[in-house]
C-alpha cells in the first residue's frame, strides 16, 4: 500500500511539474529529463513489483499443489 502512495505521489509531481512547465515558458531539455526519468522509474517499478507478485504466484501455487498431493 506505501509502494502505491509513492507512485501516486511522484506521477502527480511529475504532471504538476510538467503542466507548470509548459504554461510558465515551455519544455526545456531539462524539464523533458526530469519528467522521462521519473516516468521510468515509474515504469521500471511497477514492472519490478509485478515480476515479484508473479513468483509469489508461482510460490503459492507450487505449495497448493504440494498440500494436495500430501492429502490425497
Amino acid at each position: 500500500m506505501t509502494m502505491l502512495a509513492i507512485r501516486i505521489y511522484i506521477s502527480a509531481l511529475a504532471l504538476l511539474f510538467l503542466f507548470l512547465v509548459v504554461t510558465n515558458r515551455g519544455l526545456g531539455i531539462l524539464e523533458a529529463v526530469v519528467i522521462t526519468c521519473a516516468l521510468i522509474y515509474l515504469i521500471i517499478d511497477a514492472r519490478d513489483e509485478l515480476q515479484k507478485l508473479k513468483l509469489e504466484l508461482q510460490c503459492l501455487q507450487d505449495l497448493e499443489q504440494r498440500i494436495s498431493a500430501l492429502l490425497r
